[in-house]
């Protein structure tokens, strides 16, 4: 399928202007995901040092409320202000989000008390909550189809480049400056305030402008910040269309928002407990002294999955790279629980054998939620999908502790690998195959009622540009 954006000469590759607004809008919208792994990582990093809970009073308990805070925010964030964005629109709120975030990372140089910790990580994650449904919905609509995987993956990566820098931030802090954790809090507001530069000056989206009647102002969009026209990819398909939360659990939608919730909480579970608490686990693994440094190095074996994620998104399609992680994930996870009858190095592998293959499927969340809803719900229903995702997140981080604690390294791998498994079962049984295809056809409100929703095979074909367009 080729469409009115391309180079003749260069199948597939959207123009010179168009590819320039296209990077700048990836940098704006990535910066979002950077800032979401950056915050819950530098936290995981400051509660890891022993000066923070001894200058403040952190006990295991308020460790726990802490680290689950940020996942509880971005829950209501997401639930609620992601309809909010599909009635109001998404350039708005792109920055609002954001300028909240920032104030609070700034506080967080003044915080004197665990409770102020957990309120102002509640309130980041609302606002990082928020950007989940606005940022990668708003660049999957002005994106070409054919690459819409590669710039939607690249947000999922920018999400792991943020947890290693951060990461690593924390990390040179508590070894070389072990008293200074109000800084590992803060350090998320320098690129809050790169991210708010990028993001100035950023159009309303097309689409939603379309969905909203305002048909005039989505061509004057589409040819000034893209150069095209509306014949370009399948904007002349959209249509207006109300707002209504309530689609999400219609007979129409309702199996691709249990679909949506499911794989993402099944990515995420295991996935941000265990890394939140690697050093724990690598300790119980046998790692010891070395279990700090492993940790890092875990955070840069997840980012080289999710690069080669990002490769394969658009070449092999999205359904393939997440059965397979999904059950390979489960797998790993299984031989790690054997941890005490395996020799340490091979249960370090194994374990960072979970986290490369979690990498490769870990690009899917920005870019599945986004493609299986229309465009006057798409924000609604990744928000909601975020908000799912995040609740079991913090479920998982508030109890791999407490896991770890009572029930030994065993037990706790088995319950992540069961989650695991459950994700490939409904991915299995569920999962689309999206890739090439023009958002109006894989949103459509019939898309999963054919063979390839869940094959690939028999896609809907795009529908033609109106005549004299």
């Amino acid at each position: 399928m080729t469409s009115a954006i391309e180079i003749p000469a260069t199948a597939g590759s959207p123009d010179l202007r168009t590819r320039r607004f296209l990077r700048r809008l990836t940098v704006a919208t990535g910066g979002g995901m950077f800032i979401d792994g950056f915050v819950f990582a530098s936290v995981a990093a400051a509660l890891a040092g022993s000066a923070m809970s001894r200058d403040i009073g952190v006990t295991s308990t308020w460790s726990s409320l802490i680290s689950s805070s940020t996942l509880i925010g971005t829950f209501f964030g997401g639930l609620f202000l992601g309809y909010v964005t599909d009635r109001l629109g998404r350039r708005p709120m792109f920055t609002i989000d954001l300028s909240v975030f920032l104030a609070c990372a700034v506080l967080m140089l003044f915080v004197s008390a665990p409770w102020e910790v957990l309120v102002l990580g509640l309130v980041m994650g609302l606002a990082v909550g928020a950007d989940y449904s606005i940022g990668s919905p708003l660049l999957a609509e002005f994106a070409p189809s054919a690459r819409r995987g590669h710039y939607l993956g690249i947000l999922e990566i920018l999400w792991n480049v943020g947890y290693v820098v951060a990461y690593l931030v924390g990390y040179i802090i508590n070894t070389q400056w072990p008293n200074a954790w109000h800084i590992t809090l803060a350090a998320s507001a320098v690129p809050a305030v790169i991210c708010l530069f990028v993001r100035h000056g950023l159009p309303e989206s097309p689409r939603w402008l379309i969905s909203k009647g305002r048909r005039d102002e989505a061509v004057a969009v589409i040819e000034q910040d893209l150069g095209v026209s509306l014949d370009s990819e399948d904007f002349h398909a959209e249509q207006p269309e109300q707002t209504r939360y309530r689609d999400l659990f219609s007979a129409d939608y309702i199996r691709r928002t249990v679909f949506v919730c499911t794989f993402w909480i099944c990515i995420v579970l295991p996935y941000f407990a265990l890394t939140f608490f690697q050093p724990t686990v690598l300790t119980a693994i046998g790692l010891g002294s070395n279990a700090l440094a492993g940790a890092l190095l875990g955070t840069v074996i997840a980012l080289l999955g999710a690069a080669t994620g990002w490769f394969l998104v658009d070449r092999v399609g999205r359904r393939t790279i997440l059965i397979w992680p999904m059950f390979g994930c489960a797998i790993a996870l299984f031989l790690v629980s054997l941890g005490h009858l395996l020799p340490i190095w091979l249960g370090t592998v194994c374990f960072f054998g979970y986290l490369y293959i979690y990498g490769i499927m870990s690009i899917l969340p920005g870019v599945y939620p986004e493609e299986v809803f229309p465009t006057s719900i798409r924000t609604s229903g990744v928000g909601l999908a975020s908000a799912a995702s995040r609740i079991g997140a913090a479920i998982g981080t508030f109890l791999l502790p407490l896991s770890l604690s009572h029930l030994g390294l065993s037990w706790s791998m088995i319950f992540m690998g069961v989650v695991s498994l459950i994700g490939g079962i409904t991915a299995l049984m569920w999962a689309p195959e999206t890739n090439q295809l023009n958002l109006t056809d894989t949103g459509h409100r019939d898309a999963d009622r054919g063979s390839w929703w869940s094959t690939g095979t028999a896609a809907p074909e795009p529908v033609p540009a109106p005549a004299g367009k």
